[in-house]
């Protein structure tokens, strides 16, 4: 990171004091001086546990252990990532970002255009278009809640309304809402009801637009895919859905546009849509960063359908959810139960009685077969083997399928077992890669020394997460030069970080993914204030404090060795160089003692 950037985040953070953005989200009530605390936003409390502490500029709950910066916290209640954090805080507080300083950003002036765009398509949803709407069931307030418009038939009407506001036919051509051919420019979307697509910031990044006539193809007809638009890392209605999303623990994933708008309508605010065929990764992560635990897949119930639901179980990332298969009656669409007086009971009966993601994978692998003809039973086993091999020790969708197979296919356990154990014999031959042993841990010296240099080395840390951005880097390498943190530690896996220039902003994302940003947080918010000119000396002395237990740990080691050895030379050398590790250690005692 380079010094503007971190001057532009230190500005940030002068001008928006983390109490006032904690306090849009949660009830704050005064905890001593400079401290608040509330109702942990991130899960279910009863007594608050949530503090937020002005003057680290920090915030953190005791119970979840989920905390940080303001940009950690705006990206964690808002399931965002970092860049769209800083863009949004700056823009608010009125920092100008150095990557848009001194020249005109395409990726702004491109916002922009689709923003003029979307008003052009609202001020003209009348007659035909709103009728259409209105016939489909969409009341009003839905309307105006996704922003739907119309846009014209004209073939150059957008075009004109651009040029009007001083847009290009260029720029109108590279934001995606116009067309050439031939070096002849129209209108992208003609005589079609719009919906403007956002990203996770709100902002309109894209169009989908539904045509009216019957004979007009494709039905939909979709924004290309620009610097702004990935169709598979964008889920439609997620800014409208986020806040239930996180109430409620769980999405409800559709394949329609109308799908989404009808059940928000019906009351499931937790509905977003694929911008595919299928759920992607990115959108995955997207509903995991939102706080959904359990995943409501409501596809077609057509081949299409159940392609897309398998699809979306196949994904990595899906084993981290509770998947649920969802079958609305008679084959109905969402978007069809707001035309039926009991639309809303309808699909509340549908998520309770939806199939678990084991019961579905045995329903779509047994349709059609005789699952008692040995060849049928062959052909589910073959459909199930890929989610039946798993190196994860405690997956228990595995575990429930397996269950599911014996009884349903009347196997043995030892039949299956064998089965299976072929299986995994025959993907190792041919050549696929193995999947890490997730059980194995990585030992570092005695257990209580482990602990006890990971604990002394947070002390640091925190230390070095104090000062200002600007004197981040000059002061993690003043520790590297006073402590030499061994290979496989804490420690130096934060220098490596650091000297990246990732920034300070970075680091306890990339603690959280080592699993210690909990516990880096947790020593932050513990560690008592201190005088800015004091720094130094309380540096010091953690450090001090982390060498003696580096020493200590040498200290294991030496004396194992000594255990080993019957040579009188190598007895006399490593003697001598316990003797000399213990005068060290007491002399590192003495720096923290005085």
């Amino acid at each position: 990171m380079d010094a503007q950037s971190a001057q532009a985040i230190e500005l940030i953070r002068s001008r928006m004091p983390i109490r006032e953005l904690v306090g849009r989200y949660v009830a704050l009530k005064p905890s001593g001086k400079g401290t608040w605390k509330g109702l942990c936003p991130f899960h279910q409390e009863k007594t608050p546990s949530f503090q937020v502490n002005e003057a680290k500029g920090l915030c953190y709950c005791f119970g979840c252990k989920s905390g940080g910066d303001i940009f950690a916290f705006l990206q964690k209640i808002e399931g965002i990532e970092f860049h769209e954090a800083l863009e949004r805080l700056a823009q608010e507080t009125g920092v100008e970002l150095p990557q848009y300083k001194g020249r005109s950003s395409g990726r702004k002036e491109a916002l922009q255009i689709l923003e003029l765009t979307q008003a052009y398509f609202r001020s003209h949803l009348a007659g035909e278009a709103l009728q259409y709407l209105q016939e489909r069931g969409l009341t009003p307030a839905s309307i105006e809640q996704f922003g739907l418009g119309y846009a014209p038939k004209s073939r150059d009407g957008l075009i004109k309304y651009l040029q009007n506001h001083g847009i290009s036919l260029q720029e109108g051509l590279e934001a995606g809402v116009l067309m050439e051919r031939e070096g002849r420019y129209f209108d992208r979307f003609r005589n079609r009801v719009t919906f403007p697509i956002q990203d996770p910031l709100g902002r309109i990044v894209a169009f989908t637009a539904r045509a009216l006539e019957k004979d007009d193809n494709p039905k939909y007809l979709n924004s290309p895919e620009t610097a702004l638009f990935k169709k598979s890392q964008l889920l439609y209605g997620y800014p409208e859905a986020r806040a239930a999303i996180r109430e409620r623990g769980r999405a409800v994933v559709v394949e329609g546009l109308f799908d989404v708008i009808a059940l928000h309508q019906l009351g499931f605010a937790e509905t977003v849509a694929v911008l595919g065929s299928s759920l992607s990764n990115e959108q995955a992560h997207l509903l995991k960063r939102a706080g959904a635990t359990e995943l409501y897949l409501a596809f077609d119930s057509d081949e299409a359908g159940r392609k897309a639901t398998l699809q979306s179980l196949n994904l990595e990332i899906a084993r981290g959810f509770v998947v649920y298969a969802v079958l609305l009656e008679g084959g109905k669409d969402p978007g069809d139960l707001l035309l039926v007086a009991d639309g809303k009971d309808r699909f509340e009966a549908a998520l309770d009685a939806a199939l678990s993601e084991v019961e579905y994978r045995f329903e779509a692998a047994s349709a059609g077969l005789d699952l008692k003809r040995p060849e049928h039973k062959q052909k589910v086993l073959e459909a199930l083997k890929p989610r039946l091999i798993s190196s994860e020790p405690f997956d228990q969708v595995v575990e429930k399928l397996k269950a599911k197979v014996i009884g349903a296919l009347e196997l043995s356990p030892r039949a299956l077992e064998d089965y299976l154990a072929r299986a995994r014999t025959s993907s190792g031959r041919s050549g696929s890669p193995a999947r890490p042993d997730r059980t194995q841990g990585i030992g570092l010296g005695r257990p209580d020394l482990t602990e006890k240099r990971l604990l002394r080395e947070l002390d640091v840390i925190a230390l070095l997460y104090s000062v200002p951005e600007e004197e981040f880097l000059q002061w993690a390498l003043y520790v590297e030069d006073h402590t030499w943190p061994p290979e496989g530690s804490l420690l130096a896996e934060f220098m490596q970080a650091a000297r990246s220039e990732q920034g300070k902003n970075r680091i306890l994302k990339h603690f959280e993914q080592r699993g210690e940003g909990a516990r880096l947080i947790d020593v932050l918010m513990k560690s008592p204030s201190f005088e800015r000119q004091n720094l130094e000396v309380h540096l010091n002395v953690a450090l001090a404090r982390v060498r003696e237990v580096y020493y200590e740990m040498r200290l294991d080691k030496l004396k194992t060795q000594l255990k080993s050895v019957t040579e009188l030379d190598e007895i006399r050398a490593l003697t001598k160089e316990i003797q000399e590790v213990l005068q060290a250690i007491e002399a590192e005692r003495r720096v923290y003692k005085r």
